[in-house]
């Protein structure tokens, strides 16, 4: 009996170690302290394709706002400065049937990232990211919309993680 009762109580200390390691978890202990704010001008657009850069440009500023590690301002109150332009959006065929027939495409959007330090000058980070959606070979302009809008997600998400996660 008395194994019995040790034998509970290591178990649930164990178990208690294990909630206590998943825990809270944050990036902001990967940023310098003196950065606390960030600008998101609107993203420059090169493709004239409708709303795309009011999209990525609100995905992006929604998502610093949602994770809280940086508070999204003016670029004149701000440490960091993030700017984009989206460079390209293309389509290639994804699947082809065995009489080459397209099934399905995929839709790619390209944009160019960069974020800097506004005081020093210094870029933290600066690349190109191409990311994509899928839509029917029949594919509706509903349906071109939604696998970009897949895309800019995906995007939104890769700034995010470049932006708190890149030290």
């Amino acid at each position: 009996m008395a194994f019995k009762k040790l034998y509970i109580l290591v178990m649930l200390g164990i178990l208690a170690l294990q909630f206590n390691s998943c825990g809270y978890y944050s990036f902001r202990g990967s940023i310098p302290s003196e950065i606390k704010k960030i600008a998101v001008p609107l993203f420059d657009d090169n493709t004239s394709y409708p709303g795309v850069r009011d999209d990525l440009t609100n995905q992006v500023i929604d998502a610093f706002i949602l994770d809280n590690t940086l508070q999204v301002v003016d670029e004149s109150e701000a440490d960091l400065l993030l700017t984009g332009t989206i460079l390209s959006i293309s389509e290639r065929a994804a699947i082809v049937t065995t009489g080459e027939e397209v099934q399905q495409f995929e839709v790619y959007v390209n944009v160019k990232v960069k974020c800097e330090e506004l005081k020093t000058g210094k870029v933290w980070w600066e690349k190109a990211v191409r990311r994509f959606g899928t839509m029917d070979q029949a594919g509706t302009q509903d349906e071109r919309d939604a696998a970009i809008a897949v895309a800019l997600e995906e995007i939104t998400q890769d700034i995010l993680n470049n932006t708190l996660a890149n030290w």
